[in-house]
């Protein structure tokens, strides 16, 4: 048979399968309807992590007319949404980015318990290109190309029907009212319930998707419109700070030591799994060697991400009046010390110093070029290369070293890629959880990857304190560690951090916080023995830092501090 005979029987059947196709493609579609099968496909595809938070506090046997009624309660509110986003014009793009988002938002709340709130996109936002490809997962690629792109590939090629202006705007506001008599039926029956529900549960709503990205993305736009107009100029704290000259009996001014202080900004670390803070494993048993060590076992943080915490750390306002959308517009604790005569240097082996250092000597270690210990990452104890120079920067021998703030950021135990954050001697408990996919682990797995990571955050900070100890002579020295945020690692099926504070469980705000102050540096031992029983947050850092520096100011005046100091 000749190519061309050939091609003569296909071509009936190439033609057959493209009528199809034009058949489907050619046929209009009312959009109407197309939202009604978009809204039912959203619920049934992004929602399987608010229908697990749902199941989890409402049995679906005790519970089935309630259940039956949220997920008609979800598709009215999904209707409504698209309805009032979607008109013909724009209809189309409209719903395929919804179709992509969602797809991508499912992945990360049904693989990871994740929320996509203000401070989630935020977050999302300022995360690196390194920290982006560890969430990166075959399963995730699929997912979103099932899930997302290919229907919203289907949806490009459909045709919608054209409509007078008068019958859209009636056919417009019926869709509108059927949707809300949809949420009012699924709500009124079960009245006393969803009061419950709504007031109890805030945290299960916000698994809706994509409504809480949707909600999250304009209210993220209104703080970009209402940034506008704030103005360019910082705006001043501790105008009034001044230093203050030793007076102890046993120090003056002449025979004073120049201070060193090391502040480990930890990432990650979650205070339960601490040895020191009688975790059942030892995961710090370097730590628990060292003398003169103070561990808080009831510190909490700022908030439950690194875009949100870091800089609350070092802010002036406490928790309950940090404003992350305004922190950028004014000056933080660093900048006192700076301006007060403080050598104050920031060295960052984490994404960056989310706009703290950017006015302090910033150095970065994320890459070769400046961190020696690098291997399948750089490494946090790299951070401690040239030490030496650093803390005698700015002096000549002639000169009488200056005061000296340095602040290490850790990778720490940033996840979901708990296996890669420490060099392999670290991996003591086995078997560990190697994918950065931890819903498809088993819980120990994941659990024996994080205390692993800590494990390797003891041996760093155990270097720290070595290596101040060889100033003790020089400086009055001190190291403080803290982490940022702590973590989920599947309790109640979520996982990593960045849910909303005010219902994020406690291991995402509970974290460790260890000092280490020996005894010739002026900071009062009682005092610190005594604090490290009491609860400590993140607020108390601006003022414990003013205060060991020697640095008076209305702007802390009576604020609480992690130890007091013999100046």
């Amino acid at each position: 048979m000749s190519i061309s005979q050939a091609a003569k029987i296909d071509a009936p059947k190439a033609n057959k399968k493209n009528s199809y196709l034009s058949k489907l493609y050619d046929h209009e579609v009312n959009l109407s309807y197309l939202i009604i099968i978009v809204a039912l496909y959203l619920v049934a595809t992004a929602n399987i992590g608010f229908f697990e938070q749902v199941l989890d506090v409402y049995p679906f046997s005790k519970n089935v007319g309630f259940i039956l009624s949220i997920t008609g309660l979800l598709f009215g509110l999904m209707w409504l949404v698209l309805q009032l986003l979607c008109y013909r014009p724009i209809a189309k793009p409209i719903l395929i980015a919804l179709l992509i988002t969602a797809a991508i938002c499912g992945y990360f709340t049904d693989a990871y318990g994740t929320i996509f709130d203000s401070n989630m996109l935020i977050n999302s936002l300022e995360t690196d290109q390194a920290e982006a490809m560890g969430l990166f997962a075959p399963s995730m690629v699929i997912q979103v190309l099932l899930l997302g792109v290919l229907p919203a590939f289907i949806i490009s090629k459909i045709r919608l029907k054209r409509f007078t202006w008068q019958r859209s705007i009636l056919q417009k506001t019926a869709t509108l009212i059927l949707s809300i008599a949809v949420i009012a039926a699924c709500l009124l029956p079960f009245g006393d319930q969803y009061a419950s529900f709504f007031r109890q549960h805030k945290e299960v709503r916000s698994y809706a998707n994509p409504i809480t990205p949707i909600y999250s993305t304009i209210k993220l736009g209104e703080n970009y419109v209402n940034e506008l107009g704030h103005p360019d100029s910082f705006t001043l704290h501790a105008t009034d700070a001044k230093r203050v000259a030793p007076t102890s009996s046993t120090t003056n001014s002449s025979t004073a030591k120049p201070k060193l202080m090391v502040f480990v900004v930890g990432e990650t670390a979650r205070a339960d799994h601490f040895g020191l803070n009688g975790y059942t494993r030892n995961t710090t048993p370097l730590l628990s060697k060292q003398s003169n060590l103070y561990s808080f076992k009831d510190a909490v943080s700022c908030g439950t991400s690194t875009a949100y915490s870091v800089p609350c750390m070092f802010s002036y306002a406490n928790r309950e009046n940090y404003d992350i959308d305004t922190a950028k517009y004014n000056e933080n604790v660093l900048d006192t010390l700076s301006k007060q005569g403080v050598n104050v240097v920031w060295r960052d082996n984490n994404s960056s110093s989310k706009g703290v250092a950017d006015r302090v000597t910033f150095e970065d270690y994320k890459t070769a070029d400046t961190n020696p210990n690098c291997d399948v990452e750089c490494r946090d104890i790299g951070m401690l290369d040239g030490f030496d120079k650093l803390v005698k920067s700015g002096s000549s021998p002639k000169e009488t070293p200056k005061d000296t703030l340095i602040l290490l950021h850790q990778m720490g135990n940033h996840g979901p890629a708990y296996y890669q954050r420490y060099p392999k001697e670290f991996e003591t408990y086995k078997p560990v959880c190697m994918t950065n996919e931890l819903s498809k682990c088993d819980t120990q797995s994941v659990i024996n990857g994080y205390d692993n990571a800590i494990l390797y955050t003891d041996y760093f900070l155990d270097n720290v304190i070595d290596t101040l100890k060889t100033y003790e002579q020089d400086y009055d020295v001190v190291m403080v560690y803290m982490s940022d945020h702590g973590e989920s690692l599947g309790e109640n099926n979520i996982y990593l951090h960045g849910l909303p504070y005010k219902f994020a469980p406690d291991t995402q705000k509970h974290v460790p916080a260890v000092i280490w102050s020996p005894d010739s540096n002026n900071i009062d031992a009682d005092s610190l023995s005594s604090m490290s029983s009491q609860p400590v947050s993140h607020d108390f850092i601006t003022p414990t830092l003013l205060s060991f520096f020697g640095i008076t100011t209305d702007a802390v005046k009576g604020a609480p501090t992690f130890f007091k100091v013999n100046n």
